[in-house]
């Protein structure tokens, strides 16, 4: 199929007229401009340090780190995310047989990082892109819901870790933005991006920093394989640091 591979930079409608051509897009790093951001993607960075175990983990590893917040987007109110209170995540056993089904607690992400500049921005990004994407074909402007997880998977010598331990899946939303944050002393970790029926289109590899997926979540599957400890990286472990972020249309 023709690539989804688009080079930088982008912008919002690049983004959504490839979501409406093939079901996702890579936009790599150099996309994005931190510009006067720098610090507080630093700082969005840092708070990688701080994550909790996940609790949730069926094959009881030890690889996976996490917190979570949510938002709600009010298309009256452009520009302006409102955080909700801790609450659970929900996924149907259907799309994540790994470990949905029912209400899952993960540590919440701090004060700091939820109002954090760098993190809105990027948030109110994806809003963008979804909005004129959705926007176009609804024949109105809408509004939305974010959940946003911080997610370390971590390798070490006697354990890979596994980002996708649940396989190719549908996170169960109408879109999805995966934002690298960091990679260091791991091999592997290609994305899988699948068509409904688990036929493979496409591995494309998130490397540097904010190299980013955005697809369509009712059109195609996606996964990542495992990440490994580079054993040339000199160190006790290796991690691979993620932003995810699912929208869910309210309104």
């Amino acid at each position: 199929m023709p690539s989804a591979v688009l080079p930088g930079p982008l912008t919002r409608t690049d983004i959504g007229e490839g979501i409406r051509k093939h079901g996702w897009v890579f936009a790599p790093g150099t996309a994005f401009d931190t510009g006067p951001g720098a610090q507080a993607f630093r700082q969005l960075s840092q708070a990688y340090e701080n994550l909790e175990p996940d609790g949730y983990l069926a094959d009881g590893g030890a690889y996976r780190f996490r917190r979570h917040v949510r938002y709600s987007h009010q298309a009256a109110s452009a520009g302006v995310l409102r955080a909700h209170p801790p609450g659970p995540y929900h996924q149907s056993a259907e799309v994540n047989p790994f470990a949905g089904g029912s209400p899952r607690w993960f540590a919440p992400v701090t004060g700091a990082i939820r109002v954090n500049p760098f993190l809105q921005r990027l948030l109110l990004h994806g809003v963008g892109v979804f909005s004129e994407l959705a926007g176009a074909e609804a024949g109105r402007t809408l509004d939305w819901e974010l959940d946003v997880h911080l997610v370390r998977i971590r390798a070490t010598a006697q354990e890979e870790g596994l980002p996708s331990p649940e396989g190719v899946h549908r996170d169960g939303f109408d879109y999805i933005s995966l934002h690298l944050i960091g990679r260091s002393g791991v091999t592997g970790g290609r994305s899988i991006i699948c068509d409904p029926a688990e036929r493979p289109l496409a591995r494309p590899l998130l490397a540097a920093p904010l190299d980013s997926l955005y697809a369509d979540d009712r059109r195609i599957l996606h996964g990542t394989e495992p990440v490994r400890l580079d054993p040339a990286a000199g160190r006790a472990y290796g991690y691979r640091d993620m932003l995810l972020t699912s929208y869910r249309r309210t309104g």
